[in-house]
């Protein structure tokens, strides 16, 4: 094992301060919202076209790090240039550190605790820099630091080409859903349309083949650190569940909710968020498909829309017809407004209006795309047991508990 030696964080690391104003140049931008928390990843990226003032500038290889709240653990190393929020720290590293250890170094519990420890303010507290400068960290010699970040490195690349084949499938999915769906190029179509659609399709509203069920009202108080599992608005993106940022409650309480326990393979549906001023992440209306098994409980404001038996083969096609801009565009314009927030109910949902393939058709989209959606669990599987092997490895990694052998 190297020598490690002691140094303070601004010896070896410093904030990049360069700030701009977009004027717009369009760029990446990365506010807060695009960082997701402990993952060390993005949940999406937007644009600098749709931000007016003040932001940082950053470029390959330097490190985000969301000083907003530092006990978030919202941190990132972004592959390409941009700007993004000035509650943002940029990070890059000077000559005693590498790049790619700093990053690791950052995302490590313990600069988390000096975060917290040193930050200001109540409601919203924030990392205060001038006081993580001042901490202490041992560090072996370059070398050994280069092979630390490879080793977590090496877990986070196969992380990301998992995300990219979900990314792919889901472009798949999603284009083999317009060619049939929307272009009428599917298997077995003679070209005949009747009103405007192929033969033997129709319109109906979905209170004809769903019911909706709403979500428990949970207090605040309920809410504690391990438990029980609860989805919330939060967790439900656009056509996408996330499961890193989760909320609990105890045995007895989820005993009380236990009729709001979600199933495999439930539709849900955020019944309140924003309208089109919010990012499509905080829309009011979002769809997607919850694929996981085990017990998890459905907070109240988010909703199963829960297919009739003889229709449960539509599962991934309303999944995808319901998460499109299209019908994004509907809920949000039909929601009504309260304190500030968007709104939609039961009643809106049931008198959705949406397109009926024949049972045939429907049944071979089912089966056609039923492999992607198993394919998107298990790479979504593998990723969350990959994240734990790394943030396993972690903290020993970099206090040098695991010893590394030098190239």
């Amino acid at each position: 094992m190297s020598e490690w030696k002691t140094y303070k964080l601004g010896e070896f690391a410093e904030l990049r301060k360069e700030q701009i104003i977009p004027n717009g140049k369009e760029q990446p931008y990365i506010g807060l919202e695009h960082i997701e928390q402990q993952s060390l990843r993005l949940n999406g990226v937007g644009s600098s076209n749709s931000v007016i003032s003040n932001k940082f500038k950053f470029y390959s290889g330097d490190i985000l790090y969301g000083k907003l709240r530092p006990y978030f653990r919202k941190v990132y190393k972004p592959k390409f240039e941009g700007v993004c929020s000035t509650d943002i720290y940029v990070i890059r590293n000077k000559k005693l550190v590498d790049k790619d250890y700093l990053f690791y170094l950052v995302a490590t519990e313990e600069f988390t605790n000096i975060a917290n420890s040193g930050s200001s303010g109540t409601r919203m507290p924030r990392a205060d820099w001038k006081q993580l400068e001042k901490s202490e960290w041992n560090l072996p010699d370059l070398p050994t630091q280069k092979q630390i970040a490879q080793i977590l490195s090496s877990l986070d690349d196969k992380i990301e080409l998992n995300l990219q084949m979900n990314q792919t499938l889901e472009a798949m999915a999603q284009a083999i859903f317009k060619e049939w769906f929307v272009n009428f190029n599917f298997p077995g179509f003679d070209g005949e349309l009747v009103d405007g659609l192929p033969k033997g399709w129709s319109k109906i509203t979905l209170d004809e083949i769903a019911k909706v069920k709403n979500g428990y009202a949970f207090k605040g108080t309920d809410f504690i650190n391990e438990g029980v599992p609860v989805i919330k608005i939060k967790n439900v993106k656009p056509n996408k569940i996330l499961l890193n940022d989760l909320s609990y409650v105890s045995r007895e309480v989820a005993d009380k909710a236990i009729k709001y326990v979600i199933n495999q393979d439930d539709i849900l549906i955020t019944m309140s968020g924003n309208r089109m001023n919010g990012t499509p992440d905080t829309w009011v209306g979002k769809v997607a498909l919850f694929q996981r098994q085990g017990e998890y409980l459905l907070n109240q404001r988010v909703s199963v829309i829960d297919l009739t038996p003889d229709y449960s083969h539509l599962k991934y096609y309303l999944t995808i017809l319901l998460s499109s801009i299209e019908f994004q565009n509907y809920f949000i314009s039909s929601a009504t407004s309260s304190g500030g927030q968007a709104n939609i109910s039961p009643a809106l949902i049931y008198s959705t209006e949406i397109i009926l393939p024949d049972l045939e058709t429907s049944q071979k989209f089912y089966l056609t795309i039923k492999s992607f959606y198993n394919k998107i669990l298990e790479n979504e599987l593998q990723i969350e047991s990959l994240t734990q092997t790394r943030d396993t490895l972690l903290p020993k990694l970099m206090s040098g508990n695991i010893a590394v052998m030098n190239a």
